[in-house]
């Protein structure tokens, strides 16, 4: 944790609001791509980072500990991810194409290799999708948040031994599920 974060969360429990817009700021992208791994729908994602932030400017005035700041706000947009899960059922994709169009981000505007990007991209969260919530958790804050162990470990409140075991199976069921998929493209997952 850097000096100067440590003095824009020092500002922020002092009510500087503009100190907690950068705090946000520096800390939201992170946030989103983590809760984009747990739940890959855009809205729902804005919805829940809502929430956590939310959440972090009620609490902040409370936080003794500024140097486990990271680890406290994933924790918490992680367990505002899993109550999201928990509370809302699945949505149906929509029939009408209009809709559907404007849901998928209108694609008719990329070119073919940004298509092919996306369409990799959709097939590993599809991947993600079919991984038990402990298991999509621990790859999204390794492999796409790029978090050690440790600190997965720390933010999941979980032994370091139980993220690298889940890590494990999540990257063998992974394989699994995308070998045929880059087989027919003729690449290695």
């Amino acid at each position: 944790m850097n000096n100067e974060l440590i003095q824009k969360l020092n500002r922020a429990q002092q009510g500087d609001q503009q100190a907690f817009k950068e705090v946000v700021r520096e800390f939201m992208p992170q946030l989103y791509g983590m809760v984009y791994g747990i739940i890959p729908q855009h809205d729902d994602v804005n919805d829940i980072l809502q929430e956590v932030f939310v959440k972090v400017h009620r609490a902040l005035p409370q936080l003794q500990n500024k140097q486990a700041f990271r680890s406290w706000v994933f924790r918490i947009a992680l367990n505002t991810a899993r109550n999201h899960l928990r509370g809302k059922a699945r949505r149906e994709l929509p029939t009408e194409p209009e809709e559907f169009a404007r849901q998928a981000g209108g694609d008719f505007d990329k070119t073919p290799e940004q298509l092919e990007q996306a369409e990799v991209r959709d097939q590993i969260f599809k991947a993600l999708e079919t991984l038990s919530p402990e298991h999509r958790e621990v790859v999204t804050l390794v492999e796409l948040e790029e978090l050690n162990c440790a600190e997965a470990a720390e933010v999941l409140g979980t032994p370091a031994g139980t993220v690298r075991s889940r890590l494990h199976y999540a990257r063998k069921k992974l394989k699994e599920l995308l070998q045929p998929y880059f087989a027919l493209r003729g690449d290695a997952p």
